[in-house]
Protein backbone atom coordinates (compact mmCIF):
# COMPACT_ATOMS: atom_id res chain seq x y z
CA UNK A 1 0.00 0.00 0.00
CA UNK A 2 1.34 3.16 -1.18
CA UNK A 3 1.34 6.32 1.09
CA UNK A 4 -0.17 9.62 -0.11
CA UNK A 5 2.00 12.38 0.60
CA UNK A 6 0.12 15.50 1.83
CA UNK A 7 1.22 18.81 0.66
CA UNK A 8 1.23 21.45 2.98
CA UNK A 9 -0.61 24.27 2.35
CA UNK A 10 1.48 27.33 1.29
CA UNK A 11 0.07 29.51 4.36
CA UNK A 12 0.82 26.49 6.63
CA UNK A 13 4.28 26.51 5.62
CA UNK A 14 4.94 30.55 6.40
CA UNK A 15 3.13 29.82 9.60
CA UNK A 16 5.55 26.84 10.23
CA UNK A 17 8.49 29.31 9.84
CA UNK A 18 7.46 32.60 11.88
CA UNK A 19 6.87 29.85 14.44
CA UNK A 20 10.07 28.62 14.08
CA UNK A 21 11.43 31.87 14.91
CA UNK A 22 9.96 32.39 17.79
CA UNK A 23 6.74 34.37 16.87
CA UNK A 24 3.14 33.40 17.20
CA UNK A 25 1.60 32.98 13.47
CA UNK A 26 -2.48 33.25 12.77
CA UNK A 27 -3.80 31.71 9.79
CA UNK A 28 -7.19 33.99 8.31
CA UNK A 29 -8.98 32.43 5.86
CA UNK A 30 -10.72 34.94 3.46
CA UNK A 31 -11.86 31.94 1.23
CA UNK A 32 -11.48 28.17 1.93
CA UNK A 33 -12.36 28.18 -2.00
CA UNK A 34 -10.51 30.78 -3.32
CA UNK A 35 -7.35 29.48 -1.25
CA UNK A 36 -6.55 33.34 -0.08
CA UNK A 37 -5.19 33.23 3.47
CA UNK A 38 -3.30 36.10 5.93
CA UNK A 39 -0.57 34.73 8.21
CA UNK A 40 -0.59 37.53 11.12
CA UNK A 41 2.14 37.56 13.67
CA UNK A 42 3.34 40.59 15.64
CA UNK A 43 7.17 42.05 15.20
CA UNK A 44 8.09 44.71 17.82
CA UNK A 45 4.47 45.45 18.36
CA UNK A 46 3.66 46.23 15.42
CA UNK A 47 1.01 43.64 13.36
CA UNK A 48 2.18 42.33 10.12
CA UNK A 49 0.29 40.39 7.78
CA UNK A 50 1.70 37.74 5.20
CA UNK A 51 -1.13 37.10 2.09
CA UNK A 52 -1.09 34.14 0.62
CA UNK A 53 -2.39 31.91 -2.44
CA UNK A 54 -3.10 28.76 -3.06
CA UNK A 55 -4.24 29.60 -6.84
CA UNK A 56 -0.84 31.56 -7.08
CA UNK A 57 1.66 30.03 -5.08
CA UNK A 58 4.57 32.10 -6.14
CA UNK A 59 2.62 35.21 -4.87
CA UNK A 60 3.30 36.89 -1.21
CA UNK A 61 2.75 40.33 0.14
CA UNK A 62 3.80 41.67 3.47
CA UNK A 63 1.60 44.57 4.75
CA UNK A 64 2.29 46.88 8.61
CA UNK A 65 -0.53 48.73 9.49
CA UNK A 66 0.31 52.09 10.98
CA UNK A 67 -2.07 54.11 13.09
CA UNK A 68 -1.95 57.92 12.44
CA UNK A 69 -3.25 60.59 14.96
CA UNK A 70 -6.22 62.41 14.71
CA UNK A 71 -5.45 65.74 13.52
CA UNK A 72 -4.47 64.16 10.19
CA UNK A 73 -7.52 65.39 9.29
CA UNK A 74 -7.52 64.85 5.14
CA UNK A 75 -5.26 62.02 4.26
CA UNK A 76 -6.30 62.72 0.61
CA UNK A 77 -3.65 65.33 0.28
CA UNK A 78 -1.30 63.69 1.91
CA UNK A 79 -1.32 61.62 -1.78
CA UNK A 80 1.33 63.10 -3.35
CA UNK A 81 3.49 63.04 0.01
CA UNK A 82 3.18 59.22 -0.63
CA UNK A 83 4.31 58.90 -4.27
CA UNK A 84 7.30 61.18 -3.28
CA UNK A 85 8.09 58.38 -1.29
CA UNK A 86 7.78 55.77 -4.10
CA UNK A 87 10.76 56.99 -5.26
CA UNK A 88 12.98 56.08 -2.59
CA UNK A 89 10.89 52.88 -1.95
CA UNK A 90 10.14 51.69 -5.58
CA UNK A 91 8.91 48.39 -4.23
CA UNK A 92 6.68 49.29 -1.82
CA UNK A 93 3.07 50.69 -1.77
CA UNK A 94 1.45 52.78 0.75
CA UNK A 95 -2.37 53.27 0.86
CA UNK A 96 -4.87 54.12 3.52
CA UNK A 97 -7.53 52.30 5.43
CA UNK A 98 -10.24 52.57 7.47
CA UNK A 99 -11.50 56.06 6.45
CA UNK A 100 -8.02 57.57 6.35
CA UNK A 101 -6.83 56.64 10.07
CA UNK A 102 -4.60 54.27 8.82
CA UNK A 103 -1.67 54.36 6.59
CA UNK A 104 -0.60 51.16 4.70
CA UNK A 105 2.78 49.91 3.86
CA UNK A 106 3.00 46.66 1.77
CA UNK A 107 5.23 44.19 -0.70
CA UNK A 108 3.69 41.85 -3.48
CA UNK A 109 6.66 39.68 -3.64
CA UNK A 110 7.05 36.56 -6.27
CA UNK A 111 8.73 33.48 -4.83
CA UNK A 112 9.04 30.08 -6.98
CA UNK A 113 8.60 28.74 -3.69
CA UNK A 114 7.23 29.35 0.17
CA UNK A 115 11.37 28.46 1.34
CA UNK A 116 12.34 31.16 -1.25
CA UNK A 117 9.98 33.62 0.28
CA UNK A 118 11.00 32.67 3.75
CA UNK A 119 14.71 33.09 2.71
CA UNK A 120 14.30 36.56 2.55
CA UNK A 121 11.34 37.20 4.62
CA UNK A 122 13.21 39.70 7.55
CA UNK A 123 14.58 41.36 5.05
CA UNK A 124 11.12 42.49 3.73
CA UNK A 125 9.66 42.92 6.87
CA UNK A 126 12.48 45.67 7.70
CA UNK A 127 11.98 46.99 4.36
CA UNK A 128 7.94 47.59 4.92
CA UNK A 129 8.68 48.95 8.23
CA UNK A 130 11.40 51.43 7.72
CA UNK A 131 8.89 52.45 4.58
CA UNK A 132 5.88 52.85 6.45
CA UNK A 133 7.92 54.89 9.49
CA UNK A 134 8.94 57.08 6.49
CA UNK A 135 5.93 57.56 4.98
CA UNK A 136 4.11 58.28 8.44
CA UNK A 137 6.64 60.92 9.73
CA UNK A 138 6.05 63.04 6.12
CA UNK A 139 2.30 62.56 6.47
CA UNK A 140 2.92 63.58 10.34
CA UNK A 141 5.26 66.52 9.32
CA UNK A 142 2.76 67.71 6.09
CA UNK A 143 -0.29 67.97 8.30
CA UNK A 144 1.84 69.98 11.04
CA UNK A 145 2.93 72.51 8.31
CA UNK A 146 -0.52 72.81 7.25
CA UNK A 147 -1.95 73.55 10.46
CA UNK A 148 0.63 76.11 11.88
CA UNK A 149 -0.05 77.62 8.23
CA UNK A 150 -4.02 77.94 8.69
CA UNK A 151 -2.73 79.17 12.61
CA UNK A 152 -0.62 81.80 11.19
CA UNK A 153 -2.91 82.83 8.53
CA UNK A 154 -6.31 82.53 10.87
CA UNK A 155 -4.41 84.84 13.66
CA UNK A 156 -2.79 87.28 10.73
CA UNK A 157 -6.64 88.15 9.34
CA UNK A 158 -8.33 88.03 13.24
CA UNK A 159 -5.31 90.90 14.21
CA UNK A 160 -6.33 92.48 10.41
CA UNK A 161 -10.05 92.54 11.98
CA UNK A 162 -9.13 94.14 15.44
CA UNK A 163 -7.69 97.19 13.65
Amino acid sequence: MRRRLIKARIREVVAHFIESEGHRAEIDVASENAGDAVVRLRVRGQAVSVGTSERDPTYFSVSIAFALPDFVSEPAQSAPTLLDLQASFKAVKFFFAQGGTVLVAAIEQFSSTPEEFTQQFWRIIGIVRDAGAAAVERVLDRNESKAAAEKFINDFMRGQDQR
